[in-house]
Parts: structure tokens; C-alpha cells; sequence
């Protein structure tokens, strides 16, 4: 009899101290020009914020990579830390890994980004930054785990993330450990040069690419996985496992969540959920879309929670749909945070 409740006890401790999900929002500097702006952002359905991103110079400096966003910026970080809602900011980014790689070969090019990065953080009160190297092999792995070392280094007292392509594993196997927590971007499965219609991420996609982190060593409660919130369509096709003729509507084929709400209003389109892959698929008479709805969200936050990965991030804010009773932010909450208060608030 004591022997079980000393088990239950140790139960319930660590029920108890279990860290909480993580509920990751990424904001890219291009929002603005979507008509999207910090004072959109849903603060209380999130617990982090990655905003994309800081650019690197070859001399180690950091500028914004759209000096057009600096009052956006500005702002998210006021309306963050109101919010008691953590900020991380993203260093790198699309077509900057020489820069990386120039700065990580020398070591006073490295302890100036560690010090800029360390000044941009003390500035605007942030949690921390995330490596954001791309298209990086595994001949990169010993500087990305050099750059991540003396970030951590730098800024002992705050949180120093990667973000990690599922596609580019070995790439990192230097820094995944030293990394607070890991995100992994599994990117598009789907593509014009696939002969056949499949889904843009399952479940199962995520769980591969979780597979290739932990087969380096790291430990599932580090592990975050992005959700894309958008769909992609494909032009003649009749869904899953047919051919098809290319992009569909949308700007070259993708069409934010919210866009696909609007979309299946009409009765043009017959939206299902495949079982087999844990993911929805969109007909119409002239495409197929393949998306992340409410269904296959549901699916992954069940993953998550089941594994015990460190929670789930979405790529990107602006695209989810502003209504709650079909949000895919308020989807991962009801699943990960349950405790927040999600409900419509009455203006007064």
C-alpha cells in the first residue's frame, strides 16, 4: 500500500512540475505589408513570439531586413512585454548563410554579432534570439554549434533557440544540445515537381522529422514543430493521389488559412479530412487544396502532448482566421492551454 501511493505521489509531483507547452507565434517583417500590424496580434494565445528577422552583415552587425519594419518591431516588443508574452528575435534568415558562415569562421566577427545580438536584447527587453541558419549541410555543423555556443555564452540569462530544417538534420548536430529548445521547420511536402496530389504536412511528417532530432540526441521536451497556416492548390487535380497541371489559385499557389475560410463558404469546394495522413484536402470542378485545418491541427497538438514535445509553433500569425470558432491558434490552445481564457470578449 505505501509503495503504490509513493507512486502516485511521484505521479502527481511530476504532473505538477511538468514545464508548460509552448504556443509559438512566428511574425515576419513582411506582415506590414499584408495589412497586418502588432495590434492584430492575439497576445493571450500565445507564449512566444519569433519575430523573422535580424540580418547579419559579414562584419558581424545586425540590421533589420526590412528597415521599413522598425515601428512595427518597436511596437511588437511594447505590446510582448505587456503582454507578458516572450519575444524572441531571429538571426538569419532567407539568403544570408555566407554572412553566417563568414562570421562563425572568425572570431571577432563572432564576438561582434554575440555583442549586437546582446545589445538588441537588452534594448527591447527580449527573451532571447534564435539562430535562423538556412540551406546549411553538414559541413556547417561545427560552426552553427560554434555560433550557438557563443550565443549562449553571450547571453547566459536568456533563451537562445534554433531553428532546424527537417531536411538538413546532420547540419546541426553540433547545436542541437546546446540549444534551449529546438524548432523544427518540416517544410512543404507538396510541390508543382510532385506528379501526384499529397498532403503539404501530415502527421507523420512531423513525426520523421522528430525522429531525425532525436536520432542527434535531443530530447523530445526540447522539441517544437511549425505548423504552415496555409494551404496550397494545384490546378486539375481531383485530390489526394491524382495528377494534376501545376499551381491553382492563390499568389502561386498559396492561399493563407483565413483566405481558405472565405474560400469554402462557397459550395464550390468539398472539404474532408484524410484519415491516413491526418490532414484535409479541398475539391473543387478546376483544383485541390491541401491545408492544416482544425481536424489535423487537433492531431498534431495530440502528438505533441503524447510524446511530450515542448508545444507547437505556427508560421506565420498573419494568416490565421480572426474568428475563434475557426482559428487554428485557438485550436492548438483549447488542446495545449486549455486553461486560457479563449472566449470573445464583449466591447463595452
Amino acid at each position: 500500500m505505501k509503495k503504490i501511493f509513493l507512486l502516485a505521489f511521484a505521479a502527481l509531483v511530476a504532473t505538477a512540475v511538468a514545464a508548460p507547452f509552448r504556443v509559438v507565434g512566428y511574425y515576419p517583417y513582411w506582415a506590414q505589408y499584408s495589412q497586418f500590424y502588432p495590434k492584430d496580434v492575439r497576445y493571450q494565445f500565445v507564449t512566444h513570439i519569433h519575430y523573422a528577422s535580424l540580418a547579419p552583415a559579414e562584419d558581424g552587425s545586425l540590421a533589420f531586413a526590412d528597415e521599413n519594419d522598425a515601428p512595427q518591431f518597436e511596437e511588437l516588443a511594447k505590446n510582448a512585454a505587456a503582454n507578458n508574452v516572450s519575444l524572441i528575435v531571429s538571426l538569419g534568415g532567407f539568403e544570408v548563410e555566407e554572412n553566417l558562415k563568414a562570421i562563425a569562421a572568425d572570431d571577432s566577427k563572432l564576438e561582434t554579432f554575440c555583442g549586437a545580438a546582446a545589445e538588441w536584447v537588452e534594448k527591447y527587453n527580449l527573451a532571447g534570439v534564435e539562430l535562423d541558419w538556412q540551406n546549411a549541410t553538414a559541413e556547417d555543423a561545427e560552426s552553427i554549434g560554434k555560433t550557438v555556443s557563443a550565443l549562449k555564452s553571450k547571453l547566459s540569462s536568456k533563451e537562445v533557440s534554433v531553428l532546424a530544417y527537417g531536411n538538413s538534420m546532420d547540419a546541426y548536430s553540433e547545436a542541437l544540445n546546446q540549444a534551449d529548445y529546438v524548432v523544427v521547420m518540416v517544410g512543404d511536402q507538396m510541390n508543382e515537381s510532385e506528379s501526384s496530389v499529397k498532403p503539404n504536412l501530415s502527421k507523420q511528417d512531423i513525426e520523421g522529422a522528430v525522429a531525425g532530432l532525436t536520432g542527434k540526441g535531443v530530447s523530445k521536451d526540447k522539441i517544437i514543430p511549425v505548423v504552415p497556416l496555409y494551404g496550397k492548390s494545384f490546378a486539375g487535380a481531383s485530390g489526394l493521389g491524382s495528377s494534376h497541371q501545376g499551381t491553382g489559385s492563390g499568389n502561386e499557389g498559396y492561399l493563407p488559412y483565413k483566405e481558405l475560410m472565405k474560400k469554402f463558404e462557397a459550395p464550390d469546394y468539398k472539404v474532408s479530412f484524410d484519415e491516413s495522413s491526418a490532414s484535409e484536402v479541398a475539391v473543387s470542378d478546376a483544383e485541390t487544396i491541401v491545408f492544416t485545418g482544425i481536424p489535423s491541427m487537433k492531431a498534431i497538438c495530440g502528438m505533441v502532448k503524447d510524446d511530450g514535445m515542448a508545444g507547437v509553433a505556427v508560421y506565420d500569425l498573419s494568416q490565421d482566421h480572426n474568428e475563434n470558432i475557426v482559428s487554428l491558434m485557438v485550436t492548438i490552445g483549447l488542446q495545449l492551454r486549455p486553461e486560457v481564457d479563449y472566449s470573445v470578449k464583449k466591447k463595452k
